[in-house]
Order: structure tokens, then sequence, then C-alpha cells
């Protein structure tokens, strides 16, 4: 006499049937999957003595590899295959390590070197062949480069208006053609002429500029008349937008810097540009009319600006309106 297999069985949850196995055991839920995986993973790191594992509490070691990468062929473990840069995906400039095979940008990740990406983070005098080898984190919006790279429909040339505005109608110049048409206008699109930079770059007397913005000012609180603002200044009438309106500033206001997510180091070289060598205030990005109004919120609210969180030392944080 054979005994029977015996086959627990599971409450119905597809079309009235109850689920079984054929080995005998029981299904596995997502739940169950990952609580076992990550009791397995977590008792693997420690028996093999993987310093982040042993001691993550004090934050001390250094990352360790999971296997042995020395032993195996592959090309972006090499060094000279890996380009550190920071990524420009968000305003968080997280640095990144690109892999480089065959002359193509093939995979994203975090740079070891650096605590945005990797905690405990190498040493900074970790030597790149190993820290080729070791991965830090990179959300999937910065890993998401390699697409934005190419990206078929990623404009990497100037395209210049070829229609009437609406129609989409473009084609694209060469650089020295760019320059040369914005710089000195013309009749761009056989629409009749179109003042270039040097048409708005009217104001060039900083002497000059700065009595017409005190004056200016003074209008604007009534402590002098727009008749007397234009005999004290009737040689330079031509300067301003509107002599009866000096609150509008110089004719170079006229040309706008419209930035999307400008960063770091362009934005303050574009200000400088902008502000203290065309003198035009009329300097706009990103921020101006997305993040700036939480920035000043919190400022009004707390008396300090853009606080962080200590992730380290906290047993909790909550986070506001943020990732």
């Amino acid at each position: 006499m054979t005994k029977k297999k015996q086959v627990r069985e599971l409450p119905a949850r597809h079309n009235g049937q109850s689920h079984t196995s054929d080995r005998g055991f029981l299904p596995m839920t997502r739940r169950q999957f990952l609580k076992s995986t990550a009791f397995v993973g977590g008792m693997v790191a420690v028996a093999s003595g993987v310093p982040w594992a042993v001691d993550r509490a004090t934050r001390t070691a250094a990352p360790a590899l999971l296997w042995d990468r020395k032993a195996i062929d592959y090309p972006l473990n090499k060094a000279e295959n890996v380009i550190y840069s920071v990524c420009l995906n968000c305003h968080t400039s997280c640095t990144f390590k690109a892999k480089i095979q065959d002359g193509v940008l093939v995979k994203i990740d975090g740079n070891p070197y650096s605590p945005m990406n990797l905690l405990p983070h190498l040493e900074q005098d970790t030597s790149p062949v190993e820290a080729a080898k070791v991965d830090g984190k990179l959300c999937p919006k910065g890993q998401s480069g390699v697409q934005v790279l190419y990206d078929p429909y990623r404009v990497r040339k100037v395209l210049k208006r070829a229609g009437p505005r609406g129609s989409g109608k473009w084609v694209t110049i060469e650089w020295d053609q760019f320059i040369d048409e914005v710089v000195n206008g013309g009749d761009l699109f056989g629409e009749g002429p179109v003042p270039g930079l040097k048409d708005v770059y009217k104001l060039r007397d900083p002497e000059l500029s700065k009595q017409l913005a005190a004056d200016a000012a003074a209008v604007a609180k009534g402590k002098m008349s727009i008749d007397e603002f234009k005999a004290k200044h009737k040689d330079h009438l031509d300067v301003l937008i509107d002599p009866d309106h000096p609150d509008l500033g110089p004719v170079n206001n006229q040309f706008v810097f419209q930035a999307g997510r400008i960063e770091h180091g362009r934005k303050e070289l574009a200000k400088r540009f902008m502000k203290a060598s065309f003198c035009s205030v009329n300097f706009y990005e990103h921020t101006t009319i997305c993040e700036q109004s939480h920035h000043i919120a919190y400022i009004q609210a707390t008396g300090k600006e853009h606080m962080k969180p200590d992730i380290l030392n906290s047993e909790f944080v909550i986070f506001f309106g943020t990732g």
C-alpha cells in the first residue's frame, strides 16, 4: 500500500479555485517572499563578514564587494571606461559615474566617493581602479540619463523658425550664423527687421545707469516728478524704454533671459552677464516660478533658510511636499 502524497491547499483566490503546489509546498506570497529574502540576505551578509553589514551602526567601515569582481573580465569594471560627472535631471545635482563601452554610454550609477550616493563612501584616496568596481545608489531619474542622451528628439543643433509663428516649421543653422543673427538682427524671418542685442544694448555707462536708477526710484516714491526727471536726463531719454515710465528702466531690459532648470555655476555666470554686463534685470529661471514659493514660505515660517535633516542621527524624519 503506497502512501498518498499530502498536498495542502490555500483558500481560493482566482475563479473560485484553490491553488496547490505539485511538489507539496505552499505557494509563497509577495509579502512572504520579501520577508524571507530580507532575512536570508541579512544572514548571508553577516555570515560572510561584509563590513557594512556587521558595522552598519558605526558607519566606519568601507563598503565591500559581495563577490570578487576582480576575477571577472567585465569591461565596465575598468577605470578607463568610467567618467565621473554630475546629474542634471533634477536640482539635487547628485554625483554619478558614467560607464562607457565601445564609445557608448551604457549605464549610470552613483559616485562611490560621495556621501550623496554611498554611506559610508569610499575614502578620497581610493584608487580609481578600485572605485570602478563599486557602485553607489542613484535614483531612476538619474539613471534615465542614458535615454536622455540618446533621445532621438533631443535638440542638438540650433533651430530657426522657417515659417509663421505656430506653424511648427524649423531649419537647423550653424552656431556662427546663430550668433551673428542674435547680435546684429536684421530681416531674419522675412517679416521685417528684428533688433539684435546690439540694438537693445543702449545703456552702457555704469555711472549714468546708477543715476537713472536712483532718480527712477525717487519718481516711484513721489520725491521727483516725471517732468523733473525728463528735464534732468533730457540728453539720455533715448536709452529708456519709456521716459514717461522711468520705472521700466533702460531699453536693455527688453532683453529677457528665460532659463529652464539652470544649475549653479552656469546660473551665476548668466546672472553676472545679464545684470552686471548687459544691464538687464529680467533674469528668470525654473526656480523663479516653482521652488521659490516654498523657500520663501519656509523662511517666513521658521526664520531659517533651507534647513536639512540630520538623517544619520535622526530616529524619525517627516517630509512635507518633498521626496
